[in-house]
């Protein structure tokens, strides 16, 4: 699936973002604000967050411009407030951000949604496949532990305790084995699922949101 995702926009502000700190000693003193604004912005942060970034500077002796910032925060907004990063974020099970004026919310809401149906029906998918792992690696564990089990120098009621632990173990890989088999063929109908569920979702999506590839 091929889609344009506003990279050199919405990321512009990962340098910025990088650490605990809003922002650094170096980005204090250089004074950018209105780009620091926008990058927040893009990244989904609230405008409150310019009481952070006076605090981190505010250490290094500097005064952030708040007018700076809120201008370029308002400039963030509309990049991240976009159908195509509401489908995104959905679609990587992100929450969106309620920093979206009412004008943007609606279309961004929607188009959340729209990804989050692609990422819910791929994580029943992966999820049983998960189980389907860990069930083979059950399997092998109680395989080695059968093979572990050795009966050969028993008698009496410690052949007969070795015995039923063998059982035991050949009775719970037998079991195991059954769930691996109802889990496969589960496996085929989900993957059947996902594939209608991603058509579905990217004619959807080729129809409603701009820059969508």
């Amino acid at each position: 699936m091929k889609y344009v995702l506003h990279a050199a926009l919405l990321l512009l502000g990962a340098g910025l973002l990088a650490g605990c700190e809003t922002v650094s000693k170096e980005q204090c003193l250089a004074g950018d604000w209105s780009e620091i604004g926008r990058a927040h912005a893009a990244q989904g942060y609230p405008s409150s967050r310019f009481e952070e970034v006076t605090k981190d500077c505010g250490r290094h002796g500097v005064t952030p411009d708040p007018q700076a910032y809120m201008s370029g925060w308002s400039e963030g907004v509309l990049l991240y407030c976009t159908p195509l990063n509401g489908f995104n974020l959905g679609q990587q099970n992100t929450s969106l951000s309620p920093i979206c004026p009412p004008n943007l919310a609606g279309e961004a809401e929607r188009a959340h949604r729209l990804g989050q149906r692609l990422w819910s029906s791929r994580d029943r998918l992966t999820s049983l496949e998960r189980r389907i792992d860990e069930r083979q690696r059950e399997i092998d564990r109680l395989n080695a532990d059968l093979g572990r089990v050795n009966c050969s120098d028993k008698s009496g009621d410690e052949l007969t305790t070795c015995r039923n632990r063998q059982n035991d173990l050949r009775q719970k890989v037998q079991d195991a084995r059954f769930n691996i088999q109802e889990a496969r063929f589960e496996l085929n109908d989900r993957r059947r699922d996902y594939e209608a569920t991603r058509w579905q979702v990217e004619e959807e999506a080729r129809r409603t949101i701009p820059g969508y590839r």
